[in-house]
């Protein structure tokens, strides 16, 4: 008995140690082959088809990924369909039968993955027609963004029949595609005829552009599509229409402040009844806040305060303004003021110092640069030195300092530096770093073109605006730090003086811009003067 039981256990653990010899290997290379499309009903570009169901097979298990969303069907139809997956197959199934004579593309995008490992179908497009013949009409262009000129990725791309009611405000395109990561777009098996055409980068997934976040790109007029249609290029914009927002006002003894909701471009100011304005104003650095400063022309009264935003839009307030209270104390003293947006300054460069009120200026040399205790530099007004028509802002450019390069300090001398009203100030010495540089460069070029009004415009890497030329055949700018620049140009194709962006009507498109192909480098101490613009 006890001889039958040692044999039962034996043969149990080589019956267990036989059936794992022969069981497959778990792991493996890992799956990275995407589905492929073995057949289809239809079959791509088949005629007369007459079905309500469309049937796709694969050389594996597949899933749908989002697929009503992701596949693009057209023209857009509104025709309604359930999508079935069974294995290796992915139906559509219509509720009403497809349109006769019409040439139909399925595109569908990143919609059907494997099972394994959610490899996404490439490139899976399906075209076929309910009439004898395959629309052969296509376009193909480019969608970039208007003031970068960078190719846009996922735009739509719509094209709307102009014989057609439908709107990209209201209605889904009736032919629809998607740009790749260069920012190229191309629509195939399209019927010949005039349509509108547009770029669309949305916000909510629906297709028609029904918001001022959206970014949308068009032609002022329609294109013909035949099989020979010449590329298309679609600029992105932002249109705003909405009025600047008059959020706060505060009266101090020396200004009106107004905050707005937004950035302003310009501020005017109107004293009603006035046959002649007097006035200085002033925008803060993010263009939300506007001064309106007392003079000796004018101490308060109605006025009518005229704010002008980025896109033109112009908010009107009439406004009691006095001049009471206190000073105003948005800073104390004195402070730089961001000018070139990094740490430390170079030689050549202008320093701008901003000030807590008005101030006039009643010594010769008001401003020194020490190192430590040590006078490096006394500054001469009005020889070296510039008071601003607000007399709240002080600029001098950083003259030659011997070569030291270690941190300095800038003095203001409060006996020759007073306010117009009110206490004496009391400044702090305001630290400087002077880099290692060497000093400034310049660059200058010639402008081949055939337009006579544009704007010619220098730019940091994040298109942030350093300086600008208009109307000239030639440009030069000086004194600039050592570093990478860009060169764009707002041409103005109408000859009204200034650069049009377009209107949110989708009338009129934005004007003509020009990027220089390649970053600018500026060098310390050398001048590059053989930039040639061509647009």
């Amino acid at each position: 008995m006890k001889q039958r039981h040692i044999l039962l256990i034996l043969s149990t653990v080589l019956g267990t140690t036989s059936c794992a010899s022969i069981s497959a290997p778990e792991g493996g290379p890992k799956d990275e082959t995407s589905p492929a499309l073995v057949s289809s009903n239809p079959k791509d570009q088949a005629l007369n088809v007459d079905l309500k169901t469309v049937t796709l097979t694969f050389d594996e298990e597949v899933q749908q990924n989002n697929l009503t969303r992701e596949l693009l069907i057209t023209p857009n139809i509104p025709n309604k369909y359930k999508v079935k997956t069974e294995k290796n197959q992915i139906s559509l199934e219509f509720e009403k039968p497809l349109q006769e004579n019409t040439t139909y593309t399925l595109n569908f995008r990143e919609g059907i993955t494997d099972i394994t490992e959610k490899n996404k179908a490439k490139d899976l497009k399906l075209s076929f027609s309910t009439g004898s013949y395959i629309d052969s009409s296509k376009v193909s262009g480019s969608v970039v963004n208007l003031r970068t000129q960078k190719p846009v990725e996922k735009a739509i791309v719509a094209l709307y029949p102009t014989d057609d009611t439908l709107s990209i405000r209201k209605n889904k395109p009736y032919y629809q595609t998607d740009t790749d990561a260069s920012g190229n777009f191309a629509l195939a098996n399209v019927r010949e005829g005039e349509y509108r055409i547009y770029a669309l980068v949305e916000k909510n997934n629906n297709s028609y552009y029904d918001s001022e976040e959206e970014k949308i790109g068009f032609l002022p007029g329609p294109v013909k599509i035949t099989p020979k249609t010449e590329p298309v290029k679609l600029q992105l914009t932002k249109f705003d229409t909405k009025k600047p927002i008059l959020l706060k006002r505060e009266n101090y003894t020396d200004r009106f402040v107004a905050t707005y909701n937004e950035g302003i471009r310009k501020i005017n100011v109107k004293v009603l009844g006035a046959s002649k304005d007097s006035l200085n104003t002033k925008l803060g650095a993010d263009g939300k806040l506007a001064e309106v400063f007392k003079t000796g022309n004018f101490n308060g009264g109605k006025t009518i305060l005229t704010a002008v935003d980025s896109a033109g839009n112009i908010a009107a307030d009439t406004i009691e303004i006095k001049f009471e209270g206190k000073r105003a104390q948005r800073i104390k003293g004195a402070a730089l003021k961001v000018v070139n947006n990094t740490k430390g300054y170079t030689t050549g460069e202008p320093i701008r110092i901003e000030l807590e009120t008005p101030v006039q200026i009643t010594g010769k040399e008001p401003i020194s640069i020490m190192a430590d205790s040590t006078v490096l530099k006394k500054l001469k007004y009005p020889e070296d030195i510039t008071l601003d028509p607000t007399r709240t802002e002080l600029t001098f450019i950083i003259p030659q300092l011997n070569g030291r390069s270690r941190p300095l300090t800038i003095v203001l001398d409060s006996t020759m530096i007073k306010p117009v009203e009110g206490g004496a100030i009391s400044f702090k010495g305001i630290p400087m770093t002077l880099e290692e540089t060497g000093g400034t460069g310049s660059l200058a070029g010639k402008i081949d073109s055939r337009y006579s009004s544009f704007t010619v415009q220098l730019l940091t890497p994040e298109y942030k605006i350093v300086s600008e030329v208009k109307d000239k055949k030639t440009f030069q700018f000086k004194k600039l730090r050592p570093g990478s620049y860009l060169i764009r140009v707002l041409v103005d194709e109408n000859n009204n003086k200034k650069w049009d962006a377009g209107t949110a009507d989708l009338l009129n498109a934005p004007e003509k811009v020009y990027i220089y192909p390649k970053p600018i480098e500026v060098r310390a101490n050398w001048d590059l003067e053989d930039i040639k613009l061509e647009f």
